[in-house]
């Protein structure tokens, strides 16, 4: 199955073309026919201004050559960087403490204040209940077996 995470970018609308135009270059050079990620986002957002865009549970590996897409928009956001285009990235792993992100402010873009992903952990007290009702129900089982 393999280790997933959920992953959220935004861009100006500006930031968001060239990040298409870059990442479509790079898959073809590359000859990947899977297609673009930029393609198959879980969500997207945009206002007048700026996208949001990302996916969720997806297997995000940098440097490899079966994730050839992921590589394409981690190289396209310092693209994005390089052309002074103002861009907000967060990824959030399976592990509790497996969090990054990174981000770049232009001065001379015409939308210089992107909002930023907003990432809530809270706890999920019902799954944690009904596991430790499944502990009492086999607890029950050992008492009614001796």
């Amino acid at each position: 199955m393999g280790y997933r995470s959920d992953v959220r970018i935004v861009t100006s609308k500006k930031g968001f073309d060239e990040l298409r135009k870059f990442t479509d270059n790079i898959l073809k050079e590359k000859n990947w026919e899977y297609g673009n990620l930029l393609d198959q986002c879980k969500m997207i957002y945009e206002n007048k201004y700026s996208k949001y865009f990302g996916w969720d549970s997806i297997k995000w590996y940098e440097y490899c050559d079966d994730y050839v897409s992921v590589d394409a928009i981690m190289k396209g956001l310092n693209h994005l960087r390089e052309q002074d285009l103002s861009y907000r990235y967060a990824r959030l792993g399976e592990s509790l403490d497996d969090y990054e992100e990174s981000y770049y402010e232009s001065d001379q873009e015409d939308e210089q204040d992107l909002e930023y992903p907003c990432l809530l952990r809270q706890f999920d007290d019902n799954y944690t209940i009904e596991n430790m009702m499944e502990y009492d129900d086999y607890d029950n089982q050992e008492e009614m077996e001796v």
